[in-house]
């Protein structure tokens, strides 16, 4: 596209600028970024946005793919794929629903079919990560937007689900506050008095002990007599949710992405 149309569209409040001392239109590369998912727009040289990795990756819609560089620990190539993918209109919980989860559960299975299956898994677990989060700095969510607070529980050693959890989240609208794995209910309380969130959320991908179950329902039922939610996903999140019952249940980040819309736009009804 042309300098020219880029300065109409600024000016016309399509694309948020800054101005330099000069007078120059400045934008943000996470704006850069909405524009060009909100407009269907093909990024001819990603190099630069400084996104050099996603050139080799843009139109690749097969998911096998990106099992294939995980797999082998390449790391740039992963990275490239879920960028490319995520420029090209997809959304964060589709990539994570999608490609992401099914590549990590056959990495996850090699171990029983290999000996050197732990090893592919731990390099391909650190790939992913870095993937996500590259894509996580793609985005930034408003300045006036609900914060939400979360984390995986103690016992929890998983990273990736609550990794994906906070980036689907900021890709709604929501300022994530994302605790890590390991985080005990305590921690989440500390996080509670300090960020006063929207909403919190917990990402249960091993089997919670008791006192995790005692801790959530404590929580929950705390959250909902100030009007808050807490939200539970994950493939071990049931013992959670039938003992929680004040707690919402989600079982994809699809399902997250719809919730935090919900809570996305009843606080700008508040603040209106």
């Amino acid at each position: 596209m042309s300098e020219s149309s880029l300065k109409r569209w600024a000016d016309a409040g399509k694309i948020t600028v800054s101005r330099t001392e000069g007078g120059h239109r400045r934008i943000p590369i996470a704006e850069a970024v909405r524009f060009i998912r909100a407009s269907g727009a093909t990024v001819v040289r990603p190099e630069l946005l400084g996104l050099a990795d996603v050139k080799a990756a843009q139109d690749i819609a097969d998911d096998d793919i990106l099992f294939h560089h995980l797999h082998e620990g390449n790391g740039r190539a992963a990275r490239g794929v879920l960028l490319g993918r995520y420029l090209g209109g997809e959304s964060v919980a589709a990539l994570g629903d999608g490609p992401i989860r099914g590549a990590m559960t056959r990495l996850g299975e090699l171990w029983q079919h290999a000996p050197e299956g732990v090893f592919i898994e731990h390099r391909a677990t650190d790939c992913c990560i870095q993937a996500i989060s590259a894509l996580r700095q793609m985005i930034e969510p408003p300045e006036d937007g609900p914060v939400a607070v979360g984390g995986a529980p103690a016992g929890d050693p998983y990273i990736i689900p609550s990794l994906l959890a906070a980036t689907t989240l900021a890709a709604e609208g929501m300022r994530p506050v994302n605790l890590g794995p390991e985080t005990p209910v305590a921690s989440l309380r500390h996080a509670i008095a300090a960020h006063d969130p929207a909403m919190v959320w917990l990402s249960c991908s091993s089997p919670p002990s008791a006192d995790v179950i005692h801790g959530a329902v404590e929580l929950a039922r705390e959250l909902r007599a100030r009007e808050r939610m807490l939200v539970v996903g994950g493939r071990e999140k049931e013992p959670v949710v039938a003992a929680a019952r004040a707690a919402y249940p989600v079982n994809t980040l699809a399902e997250l992405a719809a919730f935090a819309r919900g809570v996305v736009t009843a606080h700008a009804a508040l603040g209106a």
